[in-house]
């Protein structure tokens, strides 16, 4: 059925953006009283259809939480025919629209479909074709370095859990790829190094936003040419996976694949 669709549309957001990842009740969770009860999407999303495919804020809010969460996201995502373990356009519009707490879009940042310049959306009412017609235009692959920095940084915040600092392990895990994509040769290693740690390691904010500021400044394994183990005022995880890198001789090989492969890539931009 439809909803059962949504369901698990839904645990594909959840899989993807990091949030949510157990299948604990959302409102145990966030603090409130423990229990099983669903959530749901507001009413008048069944009876929305009179009104086609408006991407109106009731289409999506969830009733009780008075925002749209990952269920709303997930029903979205089921609209645009997009796979949202992979897409990282749902996370982009999300920062498109100012979200501002951890995997949810309020009233105020979903009215953003209309005004925010850099969405499809803005120059007409907004409507799931017109957002899907535009829906290439949010690709964070088309970002300048200065604009996507603060992209990577709201999907670490995006994807915290409640008033967490940090990402849990296989978060970090699952997350990284899909933000940063081909803009690091070292993703491969340090995930692979991320996998090495604790199930209960946490990945903290200074951590996640200096991976992108080393994957700017330090060339691939073995060399790492520009990191000096003596100066070096990374975070300490940075230094240990410089470390665990040099000892693992097939994960430096495939950095210098991947390094001859971006620069074939932007040449060919060119």
């Amino acid at each position: 059925t439809r909803r059962a669709a949504a369901r698990a549309s839904s645990t594909q957001v959840r899989r993807a953006s990091g949030a949510w990842l157990s299948e604990m009740p959302t409102s145990k969770r966030r603090g409130g009283k423990s229990g099983s009860s669903k959530k749901k999407v507001s009413k008048t999303s069944s009876s929305s259809k009179s009104s086609g495919t408006e991407l109106s804020f009731e289409n999506y809010a969830d009733e009780d939480e008075g925002c749209v969460t990952m269920e709303g996201l997930a029903k979205l995502a089921e609209e645009l025919g997009i796979d949202p373990s992979s897409d990282t356009r749902l996370l982009a519009l999300c920062w498109r629209l100012g979200a501002t707490k951890p995997g949810t879009v309020q009233k105020d940042e979903w009215a953003k479909l209309e005004t925010c310049p850099e969405l499809p959306t803005s120059k007409s009412t907004p409507t799931v074709e017109t957002l899907k017609k535009g829906w290439q235009q949010l690709d964070p692959n088309f970002l300048e370095n200065a604009e996507f920095r603060p992209f990577y940084k709201f999907c670490f915040e995006f994807n915290r859990e409640g008033t967490k600092k940090f990402l849990e392990r296989d978060t970090a895990i699952s997350l990284l790829p899909l933000c940063i994509e081909d803009r690091s040769v070292h993703t491969k290693a340090f995930v692979t190094f991320l996998e090495s740690k604790p199930e209960d390691f946490k990945l903290n904010r200074d951590q996640w936003c200096s991976f992108l500021d080393f994957s700017v400044a330090i060339g691939p394994a073995p060399e790492f040419q520009g990191w000096d183990a003596d100066e070096s005022s990374w975070p300490i995880l940075l230094d240990e996976f410089v470390e665990w890198a040099k000892t693992q001789p097939e994960l430096a090989a495939d950095e210098k694949k991947d390094e001859k492969k971006d620069k074939k890539d932007k040449k060919k931009k060119k």
